[in-house]
């Protein structure tokens, strides 16, 4: 495997592992205990995402089907119209977590992955770590190391012409020591009461058109 494909494996396997499509664990959503990811069974989020190379614009709509139990533990079922994808979500104690199958990636993990995305507790400019073991044949044993900060608290963001109030962004920056340096993935920013409102990427946006929450 040549080292300038590691680039590539660590983008597909920290996206699957930071986007709005994902698993969590914890106390599942009951009233305000997940103010910033409210996946109640049958509401639904619509996206666009606009960029890549050559540009191009899609629609998908992320759907919450219901509980689902994975190990023992309970999780909402998330399901993508556009791929047929799914994904399970849990979260509490100002925790949101993801627990993302990337077993379809060469050299990933057969287990899936677990990763906290966001946490409402902290203040402006608090930060955690991931760390992910991979084992790629030619190169070795090697840690992808995700690291998350709070780079917005408690602001205003205007999205498709719609203004979001207590906003919270997160910026994903991603490295695989000694090999790749720390460089930033994503921003994403998330609404209360709404969930993801928007994920930016240098290749692409990812925005929230409309939304239906029961």
């Amino acid at each position: 495997m040549k080292l300038s494909r590691l680039p590539g494996l660590i983008v597909a396997i920290a996206l699957l592992a930071s986007c709005g499509k994902e698993e969590s664990l914890e106390e599942p959503f009951r009233g305000n205990s997940c103010d910033y990811a409210p996946y109640t069974a049958g509401s639904s989020f619509e996206y666009e995402q606009t960029g890549g190379d050559p540009a191009d614009t899609f629609q998908y709509i992320l759907v919450a089907k219901g509980d689902t139990v994975f190990n023992g533990e309970t999780y909402l079922w998330l399901e993508d119209d556009a791929s047929s994808g799914f994904s399970l979500f849990k979260c509490g104690e100002g925790e949101y977590e993801q627990l993302v199958d990337v077993s379809n990636i060469p050299y990933a993990p057969a287990d899936p992955v677990k990763t906290v995305y966001l946490r409402d507790d902290l203040p402006r400019g608090g930060s955690w770590i991931e760390q992910l073991p991979l084992t790629i044949p030619g190169v070795g044993d090697l840690l992808l190391v995700m690291q998350y900060t709070i780079v917005e608290k408690g602001t205003n963001k205007t999205v498709l012409g719609k203004e979001y109030s207590d906003v919270i962004g997160v910026q994903m920056d991603v490295s695989m020591p000694p090999l790749i340096p720390a460089q930033v993935l994503s921003t994403s920013f998330y609404a209360k009461g709404v969930g993801l409102i928007q994920a930016d990427r240098e290749e692409d946006t990812t925005r929230l058109v409309t939304y239906t929450i029961r």
